[in-house]
């Protein structure tokens, strides 16, 4: 999951100045200039070509140190080369005659504010003409950049030939399989309705919606919810030894915690008025931990409300001992279990204590996911659960790993007890976003490594235990954020994991292995690995690469990824899976109107993931060892009537009796849904298509062919950085099918789905209803009608006298066309 405060602005600093002294800058604000992948500023970007025409504009400023950008004094003009500028917007602010846009202030993740400015021109611009935009502020220019306009509208024929009979790419695996879910318990009423559409799709459809991942299966609410998500976490480990700390009384060398019984004891079984010194001993180390800090000390006397422990620092802020809210009074029937927000806690540090399990969110909503829906599993040890970690947060390594690896044992059993072989299917994954400086992994990557070991470790003897095969268990993890690009955090994960490789920074040896306490409790699949190889490697069945980029990054982060494996030991990693269980064209949209269209339906998002599919497919094409790999989508919950998000789904409120208010709400599939609907029927086995450029968009496609002799293309054209898929270019398509086996010299029915702002979307009705809060009932009719999936066409193909067969379809710019081919 990604990190609100990791996005980063990179500010145009001016050169000025004599050489070798530091540039002053004087000027009120700045422009913001941020990467476009696929979404930054400015926008249109810096030195772009073949922006649309009619493409809108987007700006972000930043005030100078110590100084406030006043939104009254902003100023932006267009000028196209060789003509006088126009003001598009001036001081007031007053937009042009014809142009529209809003000018706000933005939240910045440091906690300063910033300005960001959309603006849609009053006329288009013209075809092929280099454009300079500049920006004023407090009547000072602070930024200026130039863009490119494509060419007057144009309809290029292109011609493709797809030869059936040549050698498909086998890929093991799926594609946009399933979802990613950026929080752990769904509700019912919010996320029932998609779950609903998806069991109904795959009805027809097996394959699709089948996977999905929760965040995060060992998270735990030490302190109440953020603003930014609601916990609602599994909160699966409480030590039986812990209390709650009431009181911290400083007494000079000594300091006096005076303790109570845990409130939620009662849901891991822990007995009330356990003696204190049943559970603490003079000699003890102990952790104080509040959620924020932590402190250790050692255990100098026990009375019977209170422990006298070693002085230990108190934290600037203070140690937060109270509850920042009531326990709830009732349980939320979405998320079971009631939990305090917030308080400090004595807990055993060393020696460990000893763990109690709470299984009742777990168990909801992985019944809810599976036995319900019967989706596969992604389960995710993200970090050392509960009270084993040792400092009392989250995203951490554990205190103790001999009592993780039980933790960790006792788990996978319970879930291999409740769904039984069906376990075998799961993914078991360790870690979420490791790479992320200190935000998902607060320890050292030596650490990591070792925890990597004992998790994955204790995950297959559980399934040994109930003498289930663990060489068919799928585990791995990682699940990098990889936000530097290609640049990924592998290589001495992947060489420590290698029973032969070497690296810096590397392990040597696996943990589970090397620690004599683990002695009698490993794993086999772990025992005979390391034994043959004295005593290095550790199981690692797949890595997984979040991506939130741009098609041709995502694909080439995988395919590094791919590439790093195979450097370090290409037998060991001969069938690695590379997946990436997170990915978008962007985990968050940014204020830009043109990200929100992205996920409205505007053809941007299926071109995106159709192109990913494409560049992975083509790369296998070229060596088969490539040819491993599933990718989900990450979805937020479905966003409310217009709301751009990247989800599959979206709610309607629906006013029924005209006083302007919601009364009842629909939940009605987006282009996306149906287009991965239809994506999972494609299979196993495939053909690509040559890729073309025409402009700015790259047009290409792949293909599959059942063993009814069904043939299913998907063809499409897409231009990463047309957001809004403003370009007016469209594209005429013949493909000629040879090689077809069976169905040689017989005709074809063909039917054409296409995807676009035009067609299988509701994308331009939106844009008429956008700022309504709740529809009529015959809008939401037809927005709902507008969001069902239709053929756009349906033709009948006949041989050509060379026994192939042609099929022809349109495409938009940024847009995708399914074409079913049924002999």
């Amino acid at each position: 999951m990604r990190a609100l405060f990791l996005l980063t602005t990179v500010m145009i600093v001016p050169a000025a100045g004599p050489i070798g002294a530091s540039p002053i800058d004087h000027r009120p604000a700045r422009l913001v200039e941020r990467e476009p992948n696929p979404h930054g500023s400015p926008r249109p970007f810096r030195d772009a070509q073949n922006v649309p025409i009619r493409s809108s504009l987007y700006v972000e400023l930043t005030a100078a140190t110590g100084r406030k950008i006043d939104p009254s004094s902003v100023a932006l003009t267009l000028r196209a080369e060789g003509s006088e500028p126009l003001k598009l917007l001036e001081p007031g602010p007053r937009f042009a005659e014809g142009a529209s846009g809003w000018l706000r202030e933005k939240g910045e993740l440091s906690g300063e504010r910033s300005m960001a400015l959309y603006l849609e021109p009053n006329r288009p611009m013209k075809p092929e003409t280099r454009y300079t935009a500049t920006v004023q502020a407090a009547g000072e220019e602070v930024g200026s950049w130039s863009f490119t306009t494509e060419a007057a509208h144009r309809t290029p024929r292109l011609d493709f030939r797809l030869d059936l009979g040549a050698r498909p790419v086998e890929w093991r695996g799926a594609f946009f399989s399933g979802i990613c879910n950026v929080v752990f318990c769904s509700k019912a009423e919010q996320d029932g309705p998609t779950y609903d559409l998806m069991a109904a799709a795959r009805k027809d459809h097996p394959r699709a919606w089948s996977y999905q991942r929760d965040f995060w299966t060992t998270g735990t609410e030490f302190r109440p919810p953020s603003w930014f998500l609601p916990n609602r976490l599994p909160n699966i480990v409480r030590e039986r030894e812990t209390r709650r700390i009431l009181t911290i009384e400083p007494r000079g060398a000594r300091t006096r915690l005076r303790l109570a019984d845990l409130d939620d004891r009662a849901l891991y079984g822990i007995p009330a008025n356990r003696p204190i010194a049943d559970d603490y001993h003079p000699g003890d180390e102990v952790l104080i931990a509040d959620g924020l800090h932590d402190a250790t000390a050692k255990v100098l006397a026990v009375e019977t409300d209170a422990v006298v422990v070693s002085p230990f620092p108190t934290p600037n802020d203070g140690w937060m001992t109270g509850y920042e809210r009531k326990l709830p009074e009732s349980d939320d029937p979405d998320a079971p279990g009631r939990f305090p927000a917030g308080g400090c806690y004595l807990r055993k540090l060393r020696p460990a204590g000893t763990p109690c399990y709470y299984w009742g969110r777990l168990d909801r909503q992985y019944d809810l996911i599976h036995r319900r829906y019967g989706r596969r599993l992604m389960v995710n040890f993200a970090d050392a659960a509960g009270e084993t970690a040792r400092d009392g947060r989250s995203w951490t390594t554990a205190k103790d790993l001999a009592e993780w690896h039980e933790v960790a044992r006792t788990i996978a059993g319970h879930l291999i007890d409740r769904y039984g072989d069906e376990a075998l299917s799961f993914t078991w994954s360790v870690f979420n976003e490791p790479d992320l400086s200190s935000v998902f992994w607060r320890a050292s990557w030596d650490e990591l490594q070792d925890f990597y070991d004992v998790t994955t470790d204790a995950i297959l003897r559980a399934f040994e235990d109930r003498g289930l095969d663990s060489q068919k268990v799928f585990v791995g993890g990682l699940e990098l954020g990889a936000i530097f690009g290609t640049n990924l955090r592998l290589r001495e994960f992947l060489a420590h994991c290698s029973p032969t490789a070497k690296a810096s920074g590397a392990r040597p040896l696996n943990a589970a292995f090397a620690d004599p306490r683990l002695d009698g409790k490993r794993s086999r699949r772990v025992e005979q690995l390391c034994r043959a190889h004295g005593g290095k490697g550790s199981p690692c069945d797949f890595i997984s690469i979040h991506s939130y980029d741009r098609s041709r990054l995502m694909a080439a982060k995988l395919i590094r990824a791919r590439e790093m494996a195979l450097e370090i030991d290409p037998a060991y990693y001969a069938a690695l899976w590379v997946n990436s269980h997170e990915s978008c064209p962007d985990w968050m949209p940014p204020p830009d109107q043109a990200a929100g269209d992205a996920y409205r339906g505007d053809g941007y998002f299926v071109g995106w993931s159709a192109d990913v599919v494409r560049r992975l497919l083509a790369r296998a094409s070229l060596d088969p060892r490539y040819g491993y790999g599933e990718t989900i989508l990450t979805v937020w919950p479905p966003p409310t009537n217009f709301a751009g998000l990247n989800a599959v789904t979206r709610v309607l409120h629906v006013d029924t009796n005209g006083d302007d208010r919601p009364d009842r709400s629909q939940t009605v599939p987006m282009p996306i849904f149906h287009m991965m609907t239809l994506l999972s029927d494609l299979g196993d086995r495939y053909w690509v298509l040559p890729d073309r450029v025409e402009g700015g968009h790259l047009i290409s496609g792949f293909a599959s062919r059942d063993e009814r002799g069904t043939v299913r293309i998907l063809v499409y054209a897409h231009d990463d950085r047309d957001t809004q898929s403003r370009s007016a270019s469209t594209f005429t398509l013949s493909i000629d099918l040879v090689g077809r086996s069976r169905a040689s010299g017989a005709g074809a029915i063909v039917e054409e789905y296409r995807f676009d702002r035009r067609h299988n979307s509701p994308f331009r009705l939106a844009g008429r209803l956008r700022e309504r809060s709740a529809l009529r009932p015959a809008e939401a009719e037809e927005f709902a009608r507008l969001s069902e999936l239709h053929p756009t066409a349906i033709s009948t193909a006949t041989p050509q006298a060379d026994g192939s067969l042609r099929v022809s379809t349109e495409l938009a710019g940024n847009g995708c066309s399914f074409l079913v081919i049924a002999p």
